[in-house]
């Protein structure tokens, strides 16, 4: 009967259809991930998943808002808000219309290390739609027409920024000294001074093939090269550039809205780079030991519980919320804390923010445990998303860090003993000379820095 069944299911197994099933695995994805280097310096990398129909593709460049210099500054911002008008092959009202068709969309994400272009859509039609992503990331005109028709959208942008995202960019702005202090933001006095020249000048310096990587998920790896391919003809790799350090500052930067409005604070301290991935699993586990969530999602804010023990600093107050958070760049990072509440209690919030991080090596073993399992399910949660997976994999390959999958995130931290995270922990608390603070909100109810100082 054994022998009949077996059979029975090798001659089922011969029709090409039962091939394409995605047979349940056991395992993360992505299971493989395929790797190369192009003679001119393009970094690709393309994963296997376990049979997902969707699909994506990253183009990366390093040429983040840390290298605007000159004039250049504001051209990240431009760049991200202009992806969508016309390129060489296609126009604006072609990538809208002929994407959508396809059930595919490009998004453009600049931060101040890099700038990634990704392409999301069913396996299927990724021949016809990566020639939109090719056109988007190395083919683009800058057309002086669409920069004057883009300026009301940046400007729209400065207006809808919420407190959160502008307390984050300004106390990066507060903690370096150097290239890390340019906003991803263009000011609003430079909006009518960027043109195509400055914009083509910032490209042809910054988009080089030596920095560029292109990594796909669910996407074959021959078409993966293909794409990489067409994004510079030459075959020589172009000398490596030279980035200007960054210095701490412990700097103080505020962003007045008036008496009375809600106030978000964040105090951050120098980390570590992704170049030197345990150490930046040691300092994501702090981050998630010290919480950087609530416990449960899908309801409303109001009524999530935050994680602890920062979540129990609030107390009875539910307009209170504190989170840690841990940004890397690839030479250096900051660690730090963020919080939003009322003007009636910023000044005790504040207090007990910058208390809790110039000690957060106070934590115990357990509180450490429970971070390594809160950033593995975290990690483990993300898995899924295809866009989010291929930008991580380019960064991996900018970074020079190899990470096949979710499985060998886990892996390297159940690896880390809770002893190497003390002692991070307890470096993190050493440098808080270098401590930088940002206001956004009524900062007339937050105390000054030098007061706070004061009290540690």
């Amino acid at each position: 009967m054994v022998t009949k069944a077996f059979q029975s299911v090798r001659q089922f197994s011969r029709t090409p259809s039962v091939w394409n099933l995605c047979w349940p695995s056991s395992h993360f994805r992505p299971q493989c991930v395929q790797r190369t280097e192009l003679l001119n310096g393009i970094k690709v990398a393309a994963a296997k998943t376990s049979g997902t129909a969707v699909a994506a593709c990253t183009i990366m460049f390093q040429a983040g808002s840390r290298f605007e210099i000159n004039d250049d500054f504001g051209a990240t911002h431009f760049i991200r808000a202009i992806s969508p008008a016309s390129g060489c092959a296609y126009t604006d009202f072609s990538k809208a219309r002929v994407l959508q068709q396809f059930g595919a969309h490009l998004t453009c994400t600049a931060t101040r290390q890099y700038i990634a272009f990704t392409l999301t859509c069913p396996l299927p039609s990724f021949k016809e739609t990566k020639y939109y992503l090719l056109d988007t990331a190395a083919r683009s005109m800058y057309n002086e027409w669409d920069i004057k028709d883009c300026m009301p959208h940046i400007r729209d942008d400065l207006y809808r920024i919420t407190t959160e995202e502008r307390v984050m960019d300004l106390v990066q702005r507060a903690c370096w000294a150097g290239s890390l202090a340019n906003s991803i933001y263009c000011e609003e006095e430079r909006i009518e001074s960027m043109t195509r020249l400055r914009l083509c000048g910032f490209v042809y310096e910054n988009f080089k093939s030596s920095s560029c990587s292109v990594a796909s998920v669910g996407v074959p790896f021959e078409e993966t090269l293909k794409v990489a391919d067409k994004i510079e003809m030459t075959r020589y790799k172009p000398p490596e550039r030279k980035e200007l350090p960054s210095n701490p500052r412990a700097g103080f930067e505020y962003y007045e809205l008036g008496p009375g409005s809600d106030t978000c604070i964040a105090a951050v301290i120098p980390g570590c780079g992704a170049s030197d991935l345990t150490c930046l699993l040691k300092h994501a586990i702090i981050a998630a030991a010290c919480g950087t969530g609530c416990v449960q999602s899908g309801q409303h804010d109001i009524d999530c519980t935050p994680q602890g023990p920062l979540g129990h600093m609030a107390g009875a107050d539910i307009h209170t919320k504190f989170r840690a958070f841990n940004i890397a760049y690839y030479d250096t990072g900051v660690f730090g804390i963020l919080c939003n509440t009322r003007a009636q209690t910023a000044n005790s919030c504040t207090c007990a923010l910058v208390e809790f991080l110039c000690n957060v090596g106070d934590l115990d073993f357990r509180q450490l445990e429970v971070g390594k399992k809160r950033l593995k399910m975290e990690l483990a949660r993300h898995d899924e998303d295809a866009a989010a997976s291929a930008e991580g994999l380019a960064l991996q390959l900018a970074c020079g860090v190899r990470l096949d999958g979710v499985g060998d995130a886990l892996a390297l931290i159940d690896n880390i003993t809770v002893d190497d995270l003390s002692c991070v922990a307890k470096a993190i608390s050493s440098r808080r000379n270098d401590l930088a603070i940002a206001v956004v909100g009524d900062c007339g109810a937050v105390p000054h820095d030098q007061e706070l100082f004061h009290h540690l």
